[in-house]
């Protein structure tokens, strides 16, 4: 009887042990069913998105019986920066975030608070750098590219003269796995394509294709590549490639192979407007730009200049004579840009905001002849009051021409950043703010109107014409002296036409504008030297040889808030 009683309990305690082992699979089961409803959680883990997947959670939807996946991916853009002001620099700890900056929060339409940080401030494992191991590239690539745009930014920074406007920004974000479409594998980061066309160039790539209403976007250069693949429902989503060299070895390593131009341009707003084809413009000019990026721009541009559209016509017919070739309008750049490289900076390289940016104003023909032709004007209106501005400038002229060989030679802008070039560039810009004071007081006075842009305005309309006359002059064997320079020829009769241009100039202006004739001499000799001066403190990258067709950015892209994604 106790055996059988024994023998009844061992299988009753089997039964329980098999029954326990079936509910907790069965519980298992049930639990591992439940745990995949939660798509793309396994897609937001360490492995994929490195010390963000931290913030990976999971939460339960009672009325669909699944769980969600949330997660946080940043928002990169540029911000204006305001080194008093600067973003919280405390590196991000949990997703009990308090926003810092400027006193604002904003709620995603999850009722998550969205926080506001500098890339730089972030907390190193955030943006890709790994000290162990370096960056993953089979992690998400956004986390290399923050590690390359806070490098790059950082080594901006520590350039005591550098004037850095606005700087990459991350707005981070909480968003649902649910709204991923299906042919999303990792989780993506957002930006606008105003914004990364900026923050590309900034990291010395050049974009070979930018087409983003088509999904194309294309860049490459100083060891960094960005491709776009097109997915449905969410548009370009592109990929960033580094080639995980830190910036000093590249420069030991490759020289000025892996540094580009583009690398060394002042990364300031004003600069980014070029790269779509926009000038900026000084407040002389009563604009804030001028585009100029498509030859649609340069029409609406100079049909602005000129009412009655003979500018455009003659600019129209020089391009299909010369190789598409535009002549006399680029003189705007110049005369209307601010001063955009910084007092002690060595950065004075900039893109060209148009597909020629040749100017008689920046070329050493227009230097030589301009000289020679200031001395005969000087020498013929000595005993004129107004001829005092002429022999100042042709007193700074000589001085400078004195100080360096850089001065009238075009050829040699792309000079070493020695201390002794930038003093002599220093000394330039302060003679440039000389003459800004020069028509600040001249549109001061009540007893005329003046206006700086009508001047600029004014020039351009004869301008345009001098290609086509210098042509005709040389053709007729009416080419004066050129200084030496009788290979370019029509450069050299092309300053000699400015000249010609002058007193039909201050013929118009004088009427307009209530004054003399010399008064409106005087300040045009002030504004070609201005030109002159500007040109000295900026050099244009010149085109990839490898990309002849490149053009500048489209105009409707600047500021544009489409968005983009990274990958």
């Amino acid at each position: 009887m106790e055996k059988t009683d024994s023998s009844g309990a061992s299988l009753a305690a089997a039964a329980l042990a098999v029954a326990l082992a079936a509910l907790s699979i069965a519980t298992l089961q049930l639990l591992g069913q439940f745990f995949a409803t939660a798509d793309g959680y396994r897609r937001c883990q360490p492995s994929v998105m490195g010390a963000w997947a931290q913030y990976t959670k999971l939460r339960w939807k009672w009325s669909e019986m699944r769980f969600e996946t949330l997660f946080i991916t940043p928002e990169i853009f540029l911000q204006k920066y305001q080194p008093t002001r600067g973003m919280t620099s405390t590196p991000i700890q949990d997703l009990n975030w308090v926003t810092e900056y400027a006193g604002a929060t904003e709620r995603s339409h999850h009722g998550s608070e969205t926080t506001y940080h500098r890339v730089e401030s972030l907390d190193p494992n955030l943006v890709g750098s790994d000290p162990g191991t370096g960056v993953h590239h089979e992690r998400v690539c956004w986390l290399s590219f923050l590690a390359a745009v806070r490098d790059n930014e950082n080594e901006t920074i520590m350039d005591p003269f550098a004037t850095l406007t606005h700087r990459a920004a991350c707005r981070l974000v909480r968003r649902s796995w649910d709204f991923m479409p299906p042919d999303v594998i990792r989780p993506l980061a957002m930006t606008s394509i105003g914004d990364i066309a900026i923050m590309i160039e900034r990291l010395g790539m050049t974009w070979q294709a930018f087409r983003p209403e088509e999904g194309e976007m294309r860049a490459e250069g100083n060891g960094h590549m960005v491709y776009s693949t097109f997915v449905r429902s969410i548009g370009p989503i592109l990929q960033y490639v580094n080639g995980n060299i830190p910036a000093a070895a590249a420069r030991e390593k490759f020289s000025e192979s892996i540094i580009t131009p583009q690398s060394r341009t002042p990364p300031t707003a004003e600069v980014d407007m070029m790269r779509f084809g926009m000038l900026p413009c000084h407040n002389l000019m009563g604009q804030d730009f001028i585009t100029m990026g498509t030859l649609e721009d340069i029409q609406a541009s100079l049909n602005y200049i000129d009412k009655k559209m003979w500018s455009w016509k003659r600019v129209f017919e020089d391009r299909g004579t010369f190789d598409g070739m535009t002549f006399g309008f680029p003189d705007v750049i110049p005369l209307a840009a601010p001063m955009l490289r910084a007092i002690g900076s060595c950065k004075i390289r900039l893109p060209m905001p148009t597909d020629t940016c040749a100017s008689l104003l920046t070329r050493k023909e227009g230097f030589l002849i301009f000289r020679q032709r200031l001395d005969e004007y000087i020498a013929n209106n000595m005993e004129d009051a107004e001829s005092k501005h002429a022999r100042w400038v042709l007193e700074i002229f000589d001085d400078l021409d004195r100080l360096s060989e850089f001065w009238k030679d075009d050829l040699k802008l792309d000079f070493p950043a020695t201390s002794e070039n930038i003093s002599f560039l220093d000394i330039v810009s302060r003679y440039w703010d000389d003459t800004t004071v020069y028509f600040e007081e001249l549109e001061a006075m009540d007893c005329i109107s003046f206006k700086y842009e009508e001047l600029v305005a004014c020039h351009i309309r004869h301008a345009v014409n001098y290609r086509r006359e210098a042509h005709q002059r040389i053709e007729d064997n009416e080419q004066r002296y050129h200084e030496g320079r009788a290979h370019l020829d029509w450069l050299v009769e092309g300053m000699h036409l400015y000249w010609d241009y002058l007193p039909s100039i201050a013929s118009e202006l004088s009427e307009r504008f209530g004054t003399t004739e010399r008064l409106i001499c005087s300040a045009w000799i002030m504004l070609m030297f201005r030109a002159f001066l500007w040109s000295r403190c900026h050099f244009f990258c010149p085109p990839d040889q490898a990309r002849p067709e490149y053009k500048v950015l489209p105009s409707r892209y600047w500021n544009s808030k489409l968005p983009v994604y990274l990958g």
